[in-house]
């Protein structure tokens, strides 16, 4: 059988990642990224435009293709990343690509308008970035409980979780039992142990991009071996924060050993199961 091979540069660690297209289709079908952006390359998602969306999602729809990935949520940081963009971006193939919705606390009855619209719009999940709020600000709780009462899962986005944000997860977690909040990059790298004691409640999940790839090569892979052990995989999502991230995602997977049903998890079922998705 042939194989055809992709070479991943990753320039910024000069890491060539080598990954069969067969291999990474197989291990992959109808795999769900709930956490990417456009861009031509991970240094450009600042830069899409308007004009640059109908090849910007052929692009991630082709990559999408290449390593099995059946749906994608394109993930907004304002201001510098639109949601208004990627929510225009998501119509142009709405059965594949959805969008969740960034949205600033401040001033409340605006976010609370703004994520109504949202939610009529068809918006997956409500992203807080630790630089668009203070902790202790009482109108996250408010946009939190309307969010709730969407059953919109929520997303807590920071470049490495602060003492600050942490204790906002543990706030929030601890009172909306039945909210779904989800922290991308894991927490980062040293975010991710002090985010373990929150993941075993029932409400509290990580996603694994940028973070999982560090992880597996770091001596902080004990954290995660234990949580595995302890507690399983159903609270690891998939998310690659960009497309060219897949080869190193799905690398990083392969070398913490997982079962078929534990792979499962992490690349569909956790998400499906939070996102309300369609998968046929």
């Amino acid at each position: 059988m042939l194989k055809v091979f992709i070479h991943d540069v990753r320039a910024e660690d000069n890491i060539i990642v080598t990954c069969s297209v067969n291999e990474m289709q197989k291990e992959s079908t109808m795999t769900t990224d709930i956490h990417t952006h456009l861009g031509s390359e991970r240094m450009s998602i600042h830069n899409v435009t308007e004009h640059d969306l109908p090849e910007q999602v052929d692009i991630l729809l082709n990559r999408m293709d290449t390593f099995g990935i059946r749906h994608a949520v394109l993930t907004p940081i304002e201001p510098s990343i639109s949601t208004k963009l990627y929510a225009e971006a998501s119509r142009i193939n709405p059965e594949r690509i959805h969008y969740a919705c960034s949205i600033n606390p401040r001033p409340l009855d605006d976010a609370q308008k703004l994520l109504k619209e949202y939610v009529n719009d068809h918006t997956v999940a409500l992203v807080l970035d630790d630089k668009m709020y203070h902790p202790e600000d009482p109108s996250i709780d408010k946009l939190v409980d309307q969010a709730i009462e969407y059953e919109l899962p929520i997303y807590f986005h920071s470049d490495q979780m602060s003492a600050a944000t942490l204790a906002l997860v543990d706030r929030l977690s601890t009172i909306y039992p039945t909210g779904k909040f989800i922290v991308l990059h894991m927490g980062g790298l040293f975010g991710f142990p002090q985010v373990l004691p929150l993941i075993t409640r029932d409400n509290v999940f990580c996603e694994i991009s940028v973070t999982l790839v560090r992880l597996v090569e770091s001596p902080l892979r004990m954290f995660l071996e234990a949580m595995i052990q302890e507690i399983g995989v159903s609270k690891l999502i998939f998310g690659s924060e960009h497309h060219s991230e897949y080869p190193d995602i799905m690398a990083a997977l392969n070398m913490i050993n997982l079962n078929i049903e534990s792979s499962r998890l992490i690349r569909q079922q956790n998400a499906w199961q939070l996102l309300k998705l369609d998968y046929c």
